[in-house]
């Protein structure tokens, strides 16, 4: 999975590349993750992002973009409030593809929205190292490595030149997957037996996870391709 999504970050790329003028850059920040487990919200999870990504340039109002990164999705565990909060963590591979609209094109800031949507390869979890509590008995053989979802955002770019561009950007990314799912109810021997918990066995009810990440980035952009002149 991680090869295929490598070929279509590559198709994407190559095909945007194509266009006459095109920009390329690099763009990271920080992510609010949240995640909902058992039907409630656990705390939110800050994670750093980073992403390279190319830009049509053809059409100075309308865009086509794929960008190709790695971010970090999941949220923190706080149990009655008193103990720091333990983050679930899954560092996914991000490929992104979308458009932008801009506002304007002739202001010092001019703003922009966007839409797109994103394919995701989990590369790694920290869930085998949290079951230390009853409270928190997971796995991840319940973990969908590939995952799929939407992103919806704008920003506004500050033009430094005639080949360089400056821009922040804000993002909403839900995922129309589910990142865990453990589709059935589970009984198993409690390993945490103690005055309060003295039950021999426990049980772990079904589980269906999906990421809703904020995305905070600051970015910036060079032009690439070719001019073409005319003769008068």
């Amino acid at each position: 999975m991680k090869k295929l999504l490598f070929v279509f970050a590559f198709l994407a790329f190559f095909a945007v590349d194509n266009f006459g003028q095109y920009y390329i850059g690099v763009k990271g920040g920080l992510g609010l993750n949240m995640q909902k487990w058992n039907g409630y919200e656990r705390d939110v999870l800050f994670t750093p992002s980073i992403d390279i990504f190319t830009e049509t340039h053809d059409d100075e109002l309308n865009k086509l973009y794929a960008s190709f990164g790695f971010h970090t999705r999941g949220s923190a565990l706080r149990i009655f409030r008193f103990n720091a909060s333990n983050p679930y963590k899954f560092n996914n591979l991000v490929l992104e593809l979308g458009g932008k609209r801009m506002v304007t094109t002739d202001k010092k800031y001019n703003g922009y929205y966007m839409i797109g949507l994103r394919a995701e390869y989990t590369m790694s979890t920290n869930l085998e190292d949290r079951n230390n509590s009853i409270y928190d008995l997971v796995s991840d053989v319940y973990v969908n490595r590939f995952n799929y979802g939407a992103t919806v955002g704008g920003g506004f770019e500050l033009s430094m030149g005639e080949d360089k561009v400056v821009f922040f950007e804000l993002s909403v990314n839900p995922d129309l997957s589910k990142q865990y799912d453990q589709p059935e109810r589970l009984t198993i021997e409690n390993p945490f037996q103690s005055p309060i918990f003295t039950n021999p066995f426990y049980e772990i009810v079904p589980e269906e996870v999906r990421n809703v990440s904020l995305e905070l980035k600051i970015g910036i952009k060079f032009l690439r391709g070719y001019i073409e002149y005319e003769d008068y």
